[in-house]
């Protein structure tokens, strides 16, 4: 018998990917697997702001499948049967289905650190926990990779909002 792990990877978030990689070695070590590697771009960046046309889609999505097949090749090699694949959605909801349409036996994701808008909306991975009809292991962050998610979320939300500096 064999397992499907779906693993949620955010591209800007590195800092977690050895403890959400830990936790995939220790399961792959069980019985076989085949990994999922999933993206998912914010369905509203596609399609609420006008200058982020077609173009942009397909060089995200380029990125986002090579970045994939690195992170694929560094952290699973050989060790088991591993995929990518790039969703367009809102985050937890596609995360969700995915694992739904893949019946993943098990789905594998950070906790990175809240930030003022998890308080009102849910994080992420709250949110999958909560609707997911899958099994759910949330890793926890040590408080270095907190740190430095949490520190690559404020850059990133500098940038897109412009108040980055130049």
């Amino acid at each position: 018998m064999s397992q499907t792990i779906l693993v949620p990877v955010d591209l800007t978030q590195p800092a977690v990917l050895d403890s959400v990689f830990a936790a995939v070695r220790r399961q792959i070590n069980i019985e076989p697997t085949k990994v999922m590697l999933l993206n998912v771009v914010l369905g509203h960046y596609a399609t609420e702001f006008p200058y982020l046309d077609s173009a942009y889609v397909e060089r995200y999505t380029r990125h986002a499948r090579n970045e994939l097949t690195r992170i694929g090749k560094e952290r699973l090699g050989d060790a088991c049967e591993w995929h990518i694949d790039i969703e367009l959605g809102p985050v937890a909801r596609t995360i969700v289905r995915y694992a739904d349409r893949v019946e993943a036996d098990l789905i594998i994701l950070a906790s990175h650190n809240p930030l003022v808008w998890d308080v009102f909306l849910g994080s992420t991975a709250a949110q999958v926990v909560k609707h997911a009809r899958h099994s759910v292991l949330v890793v926890r962050q040590s408080a270095e990779a907190g740190e430095a998610a949490s520190d690559a979320s404020k850059t990133e939300s500098a940038q897109a909002s412009g108040s980055g500096a130049r």
